[in-house]
Parts: C-alpha cells; structure tokens; sequence
C-alpha cells in the first residue's frame, strides 16, 4: 500500500464526507477539519456520549457510513474499539483513516491544521 501525503488524505476523507457522518470526540478536532475545508455538517461531536446516543444523533443524518476520527492515543482507541463492534452490529459501515493519519504524524485531529499550515 503506497503511503499518501496528509494533503491527500484530507481529501479522501472531504469526499468520502458527501456520503458519511465524521465523528469526533471535541470541539478542537471540529475546528481543525473545518479548517481544511471539510464541511461542517458532516462533522458530529460525540465527546463522552454513549455509543446508543451517537447511533441515534447518526440516524438523523440518513447515512450508513462512518467516518470516526478520533485521536491515536489510549483513550482513541479505547473509543474507537468500543464503537467499531457497535456501529458494526447496527449494520453501520465504518471508514476508518486513523492508521493513514498516524503515519503522517496525526497523534491528535486537533492538529491536522497546523500541519496543513492553516
């Protein structure tokens, strides 16, 4: 698999956005992606809010697809494995572009501007 640039990625993830609801854990992560150009109604903040709660804010999108951004650290993770069995047992599709963000050094969303150089 050829590693893309961050660029690059934001760009996949601005399209793959048409279709989808991204979901991320606050309110800095939401500013940063809307920063790169990414719609902000396709951006859905899910800090501390059960995966019950998240499903049903999702439905009110009309979409099957997910984008979850969330960071790459312990507590990321832990959310992210937590919502992928869930999301996947409601028969959600989930798009996951944290793996592609870390290689390009994304630890935290919040940070996708700066290293854009917005």
């Amino acid at each position: 698999m050829v590693k893309q640039g961050l660029a690059q990625i934001i760009d996949s993830i601005k399209e793959d956005s048409g279709d989808s609801v991204i979901l991320v854990e606050g309110r800095r992560d939401k500013e940063a992606l809307k920063k790169a150009g990414i719609p902000d109604y396709a951006i859905l903040q899910v800090s501390y809010k059960d995966e019950n709660r998240i499903y049903n804010e999702v439905m009110l999108y009309h979409r099957n697809k997910i984008i979850a951004l969330y960071d790459n650290d312990r507590t990321g993770e832990r959310k992210m494995s937590k919502l992928k069995s869930f999301l996947y047992g409601m028969g959600l599709k989930l798009l996951d572009y944290r793996s592609s963000l870390n290689e390009n050094g994304i630890t935290y969303i919040e940070e996708i501007d700066n290293r854009l150089g917005l």
